[in-house]
């Protein structure tokens, strides 16, 4: 009886070390900004009565996230920073990752991605019926003052092309720029500035035209290179993803949001 029970044990030993290899019933955390629809601070956003279980922080990128990580047995934590601070920590490997990101080559060097969570376009954001033209491409911000967000993706657009721009905080004082100051186009990406617009009472103000060329923007989770099994929690997130597309549930979550998503 007592070999049996010693047999017992270790057969129960090597069950739970092989959960603990995979990471199940464990809690990560990930670091990220205030970026409705995608990620949204509940003490800036209240959830309304859709979205019940929404917690400290919520949005369609982290509900995807977080129900993708729970068909594999894990919870995530989400935590709110400046995201220069974000970018930073990713890259010194002080932090997990970051949600949510675009693969964006300067981020390649110190950065894991995960299949994508969500997509949009860039757009350029005027008053409404600003521009009169054909193609809104990069060429043609030769001709106006533009504003980006310090440290968006949309900054290396910018960069990468020799286009001058001015550095804004945020997707709120982007827009006022826009409406009340000097400022002809805001380059941003497009449903977090519509929401923000909606939000703000000023959407039927504006006008919003894809920039042609550049295609969708792909929004994942990077994960730091210097940090401890990176590449473990990005697979496993990837598993939980793609039981999302089989279970349908990915697109519940983005129709709740009326967003929506083409794997």
């Amino acid at each position: 009886m007592r070999g049996i029970s010693w047999i017992l044990i270790y057969s129960l030993s090597i069950v739970f070390g092989a959960f603990s290899v995979r990471g199940y019933a464990q809690e990560i955390v990930l670091h990220t900004v205030h970026l409705p629809p995608r990620i949204i601070d509940a003490s800036i956003l209240p959830p309304s009565a859709r979205f019940p279980n929404a917690g400290d922080v919520y949005g369609s990128d982290v509900d995807i996230l977080r129900a993708a990580y729970a068909t594999q047995g894990i919870s995530v934590r989400i935590e709110l920073h400046p995201w220069k601070r974000v970018m930073r920590d990713v890259e010194e490997g002080l932090v997990l990752g970051a949600v949510s990101c675009r693969q964006v080559p300067v981020r390649e060097t110190f950065a894991y991605f995960s299949s994508p969570l969500s997509e949009s376009m860039n757009a350029f954001v005027t008053r409404l019926g600003y521009l009169d033209v054909e193609n809104a491409n990069l060429d043609i911000l030769t001709r106006f003052d533009v504003a980006a967000v310090n440290g968006w993706s949309q900054t290396n657009i910018l960069q990468d092309a020799g286009i001058s721009y001015s550095s804004v905080t945020g997707l709120e004082q982007g827009i006022n720029l826009i409406l009340r100051r000097n400022q002809d186009i805001f380059m941003t990406e497009r449903d977090s500035a519509l929401f923000e617009a909606h939000q703000m009472g000023v959407a039927d103000k504006l006008s919003f035209y894809d920039v042609k060329g550049l295609g969708l923007d792909h929004y994942a989770v990077c994960f730091s290179k210097r940090y401890p099994d990176a590449q473990k929690w990005r697979d496993i997130l990837n598993d939980g993803l793609k039981e999302l597309d089989r279970s349908g549930k990915r697109d519940e979550i983005f129709k709740q949001y009326g967003l929506s998503f083409a794997p």
